[in-house]
């Protein structure tokens, strides 16, 4: 496979990923994940990546945590 088309699937990694491409896309970049020996190890590692930055807690969303608490204590 030329370094372009590989190119070309890696583009779409993420979107293939995230379930966001259907049809004859969808199947041929399924396939390259799984039999490219780079692009399987990128695959992984930004599931991964994707899984960690969702279970993750924002700075912002503890900020807002906090203030909540201060606000319920304040009103108690």
């Amino acid at each position: 496979m030329s370094r372009l088309n590989h190119l070309r699937y890696r583009r779409y990694l993420d979107a293939h990923l995230d379930g966001e491409l259907t049809g004859t896309r969808a199947a041929r970049v399924a396939g390259h994940v799984a039999e490219c020996a780079q692009c399987r190890p990128a695959a992984e590692l930004t599931v991964k990546v994707k899984d960690r930055l969702a279970r993750r807690r924002l700075p912002c969303q503890r900020a807002a945590e906090r203030v909540r608490l201060w606000i319920r204590r304040a009103i108690s």
